[in-house]
Formats: structure tokens, C-alpha cells, sequence
């Protein structure tokens, strides 16, 4: 086992152990396995391409997004939208793809040099939303209770509805671009994601049945519940990936299945606690990942101003102008309109679409110097966004916050 996994680990117990003093210090415990990630990979000189290129490593990575795919579908309260269905229709069916497409479009204009399939890939990296490193967002009860529970749902879904255009596009990268090749490519992209979605439907609806039938009867132990929740987007992710198809599609759709099956009405929360805590240490896992990565980039150069540029879209225009068009005339009020349209954290999701796609494009043609290229960008601008995330959402949460505590006090003076 490479060294620097094993001090990876110590770091993890130490962060773990010690997360009342981080959070008393206004730390997130992202950020500080970030920091962690950084220091390590810099004193210790690891070869960070030679770690991301193992098969294990790429294996280990899809399983922590099947079963972070699952968590954040299953997470969604009150109902499978959340008790919104009109407000996240309007911002998963609309927002989200044009979402995409503009940062394809934005791409196409500033790296023109970039192929359409490389676009969309980046597309998928930079716009899913992330929530759970925005522990002030989700705990901030001076923004309404609405406003986050909108992002939640946004949140829980978004990045598995783009996995299967990142999956087909990422399999078009290494097409020869000939009529017959692209079809071909898309073909086995969609049959591959059809396969995944019987599969996760079939391991969701039923796993839900199951475990219903055993509470009703007393045929299981607390412990045993948990334990069951969490091999399912495991066996989901297994099964699919046995049928050549798609394991983390699979293991979201898993999870989607599993909660229309199980609503809140009928699942008790402590069956999803075990989920969610080992969906936190892969997610620790990820972002000490992520500073190594920060490391190993800072090392080998900085991209262009296009790079820049494009991340700084994605993180305000990109994102925010089709959610703000897609709520006009809704509901909810123009404060809060421009509180979901501002407040788009990226985290987990993003970094591990961009160590996927990293992996995915080098593995096509290890002697193109333009597919080491392309993989390179990719990983510059994943970096990029998700640590201008933590710094402008951090900001913008708390700006947004004070004003809505301040509206509640003017609102407060007028009575």
C-alpha cells in the first residue's frame, strides 16, 4: 500500500477525531483534508499520475460515487422532490440542461482548440452542485428553510442525472469521429445506461420491499437495517457492472427507487445513518485527493487566462442565469429567486467526474501528447472551480444570509 495512503489515513483519524475543535474554528472538514491533502503530497513528492492510474484507484473512485449518488438521492425529505415538484422540475429539466449547454457554448468560445466531447465532459464537472462542503449553508437559518431544502433537491439529483452524458461523452473522446463511430458511441452509452437504470431499479424497489417486509414483522435488528441500506448501491453498482453497464448510474438510480419506495412516511432516518456516515469518510477521502491533486498541478504549471475565465462563468453566469430565467414566474419571491440562482457550492461530485475523466482520456491514448492535453485541462479546470467554490460561496452565503436577516428585521420595526 503506497505510503501516502497510509498517511492519508492518520490524517483522517485526526481530522475525524478532533471535527469539534475544526468546526469551533469555523473550518469545514473539507477544507481541512484539503490543506491536509496539499501539505502531504508536497513534503512526501508523490506521483500523483501513477496513483490516479491504477485500476484499483478508479474502481475505489466510481464505488465512492455510486454510493454518494445513492446517499444524495436518498437524503431528499419530504418526498421525492422534496415537496416541490413544480420548483425542481423547473430547475433539473431546465436549468441543468442549459446549464450544460451553456458551459459548452462559453467552452467552445474560449477553447476552441477543445473538442465538442472534452466541452461536454468539462460541462459535467463544472455544473452539478454540492451542498455537503456548505455546512453554513445547510445549517444558516437566516436563509428560509425553503430556499435550502430547493437546494437540496437540487443538489441530491443533479449530478446523477448528468452521469450518464458525462459517461457517453467521455466515451466519445476516444472515438475516431467518423459517423458510424460517434452513433456507435452514443448507442453503447444509452443501452449501457438503460441497463444500469433496470438494474437500479429492480436492487432499489426491491431492497425497499425487503426491508419493509422484515420491519413490519420484527425479522431485523437496527444494525442489520443499516447494514442492508448500505449494500444496496453496492450490489447495485456490482450487478451493473457485471452486466458491462454503468455502476454509479446504476447505484443513483438505486437510490431514487429505494426512496419512492420507502418514503419518509415509512423509513426511519437511523436506516439511512450508517450511508451516511461512510458517504462523509469517502467524502473526506476525496477531498484529501483533491489537495494532492492541487499539489501535483501547481507543480507542473499554471493553464492560460481561457482556463480562468471559463471557471469564473461557471461558478456565476454559467449556472446562476439559467436558474434565475428558469424560476421566473414561479412561486417564490425575487429574493429568494436570486438566493438559489447565486448559491451553487461545487464539492464532491465535481472532483470525482474530473479524477474519472482525468483517468478515463489518459487511458485512451497514453502517447497523444493531445489526449494528455485534454486530461490536463480537464483536471486544471476542475481544481479551479471547486476551489473558487469554497472562497465565492463562502462569501455569497454569508452576504445572502445578512440580507435576509436584515429584511426580517426591517420587516420586524414596520409592525
Amino acid at each position: 500500500m503506497s505510503t501516502f495512503i497510509v498517511v492519508g489515513l492518520c490524517v483522517g483519524v485526526i481530522v475525524t477525531v478532533m471535527s469539534g475543535l475544526i468546526a469551533r474554528m469555523r473550518l469545514a472538514g473539507p477544507l481541512a483534508m484539503v490543506i491536509a491533502g496539499i501539505g502531504v503530497s508536497a513534503l512526501m513528492d508523490e506521483d500523483l499520475t501513477n496513483l490516479l492510474y491504477e485500476q484499483s484507484t478508479e474502481r475505489a473512485v466510481e464505488l465512492i460515487l455510486a454510493l454518494l449518488l445513492f446517499v444524495d438521492a436518498t437524503e431528499v425529505k419530504k418526498g421525492l422532490l422534496g415537496g416541490e415538484p413544480a420548483i425542481s422540475a423547473r430547475l433539473l429539466l431546465i436549468a441543468l440542461p442549459f446549464s450544460l449547454l451553456s458551459a459548452v457554448t462559453f467552452g467552445a468560445f474560449l477553447l476552441p482548440a477543445t473538442s465538442v466531447a472534452v466541452l461536454v465532459v468539462i460541462a459535467c464537472v463544472v455544473v452539478p452542485t454540492d451542498l455537503a462542503p456548505a455546512a453554513q449553508l445547510l445549517h444558516d437559518r437566516r436563509i428560509p428553510a425553503r430556499v435550502r431544502r430547493i437546494l437540496n433537491v437540487e443538489s441530491g439529483y443533479n449530478d446523477g442525472i448528468v452521469a450518464p452524458i458525462f459517461v457517453v461523452a467521455l466515451a466519445l473522446i476516444g472515438d475516431n469521429h467518423t459517423d458510424d463511430g460517434v452513433w456507435n458511441a452514443i448507442a453503447d452509452g444509452v443501452e449501457s445506461t438503460l441497463i444500469a437504470g433496470v438494474v437500479g431499479i429492480a436492487v432499489g424497489f426491491g431492497g425497499a420491499r425487503l426491508t419493509q417486509w422484515a420491519q413490519d414483522r420484527s425479522l431485523t435488528t437496527s444494525q442489520g437495517m443499516r447494514i442492508g441500506v448500505v449494500l444496496l448501491p453496492v450490489l447495485a453498482y456490482s450487478g451493473a457492472t457485471t452486466s458491462s453497464a454503468n455502476g454509479f448510474i446504476a447505484a443513483f438510480v438505486c437510490g431514487v427507487a429505494f426512496h419512492a419506495a420507502r418514503n419518509s412516511k415509512t423509513i426511519d432516518a437511523s436506516e439511512l445513518e450508517l450511508a451516511e456516515d461512510l458517504a462523509a469518510l469517502s467524502s473526506m477521502a476525496m477531498w484529501f485527493l483533491f489537495g494532492a491533486t492541487v499539489s501535483y498541478l501547481v507543480a507542473i504549471g499554471l493553464p492560460g487566462w481561457q482556463e480562468f475565465v471559463f471557471v469564473l462563468a461557471a461558478l456565476t453566469i454559467i449556472r446562476g442565469a439559467p436558474v434565475a430565467l428558469s424560476l421566473i414566474g414561479s412561486d417564490l419571491s425575487r429574493p429568494d429567486r436570486r438566493a438559489i440562482a447565486l448559491l451553487g457550492p461545487r464539492g464532491t461530485a465535481s472532483i470525482i467526474f474530473g479524477l474519472l475523466a482525468w483517468r478515463g482520456i489518459t487511458a485512451i491514448n497514453e502517447n497523444s501528447d493531445l489526449e494528455l492535453d485534454e486530461a490536463s485541462l480537464v483536471l486544471y479546470v476542475m481544481v479551479a472551480t471547486v476551489l473558487g467554490s469554497v472562497v465565492l460561496h463562502g462569501f455569497t452565503t454569508e452576504r445572502i444570509g445578512a440580507r435576509y436577516a436584515r429584511r426580517a428585521r426591517d420587516a420586524a420595526e414596520e409592525k
